[in-house]
């Protein structure tokens, strides 16, 4: 792999691939307006390309020219001619009070607006807004580009942000993604070779994400239930990842209506809803309707033991202190590390690499998955039976070792939803391999599978290995004032039932 200083036009190169791949997996889906960008795009010179994707891979949409430098593409005034001739780029954009502040520094608006030098030493931020509320909004300022500096304005951010959203499937990755790669920050597995898929088989799946994502929006921001209620589309067929999402977001919105004292609105959407926790919320809304005491599930009680320990001094975290406390104590023949939700996740998703990454359709639509796209779909596990099942087998042979070690040594580093690369390393795989029983190892993997979502979290803080008994104990820690959450009395009464070693730690201070 060549170093990016040896490829000044990896960006462009990068959005190459992107706009080749969506011509060829989705020409059915791309707008005539998209179809009709790429064509424009790949007939410019290549300094107007690349000063193209420079801006949209920028905090846009206004660019100050001076600040539109690039070695490799030179006369930045020159590429950007075509740009705004083909509409891409506006000249002279019509700015606001806002913008001109947020383009240009204190000193030089100051002057610009002939505000008096008692004024010129408020903060950038007060003076800004004691001028909106002085002149109104908004204000237009068309001389600033002669007398502060030319500035730019990108128009077809939301294309370039649609076409970005279509090649990824969701709104977290973007053009970074290829950068990263190229460094070496992050390697991904080549699945979605072996089945390339699209992330919306057609337009109306692309509007129905653009929907669920603004009603999100809506939701976060407290905006009126009723208004967000009627926004979400109704069900989405032909994509089960998108149709998982929208139940999410329903189920969202039904704990607003809870929150907000409609229980009837929020019932109709439980009884329809399929995402998890649903039933159970609707079960609750009805026992408080009908007046019905909360029937009380008995806590398993689980084995306890205090420890006094000293607080740190230097802010480390009192897992640290039961650590080296333990350490200290029981000598040369036990081991303590700190792993929570680490060890027994990573063991999982190394076992059963090849079931989480099977080249199922619909789970990989581009190189940089770090899991399949229906990790957290109610059908995961169901699609890949066959796949789990193999890899349980091999708990049953008492290959599961060698596995393990292997699948460590030949994927190391490479993203995975489960496999935490800076916690566990070789030692540390092996000791448990060796002390954690084959049984355990199945009890364990059969409940991460039972829900994904909800059971990889939760586990123990420490594990404690005695490697010369060849056994182990987890330990969950809590510090003065700190009790069990939920998801840990789940995980730990699920231990108790099937007789697996566990503790709580309860620390008092010195």
């Amino acid at each position: 792999m060549q170093p990016l200083s040896a490829m000044p036009f990896y960006y462009l190169d990068n959005f190459r691939v992107m706009l080749e791949t969506l011509r060829a997996r989705d020409a059915d889906v791309l707008a005539p307006h998209e179809l009709e960008f790429m064509d424009h795009f790949s007939g410019l010179e290549k300094c107007s390309r690349a000063l193209l994707v420079r801006m949209i891979m920028r905090k846009g949409p206004l660019f100050r020219a001076d600040r539109l430098t690039y070695a490799e593409i030179g006369d930045t005034c020159a590429a950007i001619r075509p740009l705004i001739d083909l509409g891409w780029v506006e000249d002279k954009p019509t700015l606001t009070l806002a913008d001109v502040f947020r383009l240009f520094g204190k000193a030089d608006v100051a002057a610009y607006l002939g505000l008096d030098a008692g004024r010129a030493k408020e903060s950038k931020a007060a003076l800004l807004a004691s001028l909106q509320a002085q002149l109104g909004e908004p204000q237009r300022y068309e001389r600033c580009h002669a007398e502060l500096g030319t500035v730019y304005g990108l128009t077809i951010g939301t294309l370039c942000d649609r076409l970005v959203l279509m090649f990824f499937g969701n709104f977290r990755q973007d053009l970074t993604e290829f950068v990263l790669a190229d460094l070496g920050v992050f390697r991904y597995e080549t699945a979605w070779q072996l089945a390339p898929s699209r992330p919306f088989p057609s337009r109306r799946h692309v509007d129905d994400f653009h929907r669920l994502y603004e009603c999100r929006e809506m939701l976060h921001e407290n905006r009126d239930l009723a208004e967000i209620d009627a926004k979400i589309p109704p069900s989405i067929e032909g994509c089960d990842w998108l149709e998982e999402r929208r139940q999410k977001l329903r189920f969202q919105l039904a704990r607003e209506f809870e929150r907000a004292d409609n229980g009837t609105r929020a019932r109709e959407l439980y009884e329809t809803c399929t995402y998890r926790g649903a039933p159970k919320r609707l079960e609750r809304l009805r026992r408080v309707a009908d007046g019905a005491p909360r029937a009380r599930v008995p806590r398993a009680v689980v084995p306890t033991f205090e420890l006094a320990i000293g607080k740190s001094e230097d802010g480390t975290s009192v897992e640290f202190g039961v650590r080296d406390y333990l350490l200290a104590a029981e000598g040369e023949g036990t081991e303590v590390h700190y792993v929570e939700n680490g060890l027994i996740n990573s063991l999982f998703g190394l076992l059963c690499w090849p079931a989480i990454f099977a080249p199922v359709p619909g789970a990989f639509f581009h190189p940089f998955h770090n899991g399949p796209a229906d990790l957290s779909s109610a059908g995961f596990v169901e699609r890949r039976r066959q796949e789990f099942a193999a890899c349980f087998e091999e708990l049953e042979r008492g290959t599961y070792r060698e596995t393990i070690l292997r699948r460590f040594a030949d994927r190391y580093g490479i993203a995975s939803p489960f496999v935490d690369w800076g916690l566990v390393n070789e030692a540390m795989l092996l000791l448990a391999c060796e002390c954690i029983p084959a049984p355990h190892l199945v009890l364990w993997f059969q409940w991460i599978v039972r829900d994904i979502k909800a059971h990889t979290a939760g586990f123990p803080d420490l594990v404690q290995f005695w490697p010369r008994e060849r056994r182990y104990r987890l330990i969950e820690v809590k510090g003065p004032g700190d009790r069990l959450q939920d998801n840990q009395v789940a995980c730990l009464g699920y231990m108790l039932q099937h007789d697996m070693p566990v503790s709580v730690c309860r620390v008092q201070w010195l």
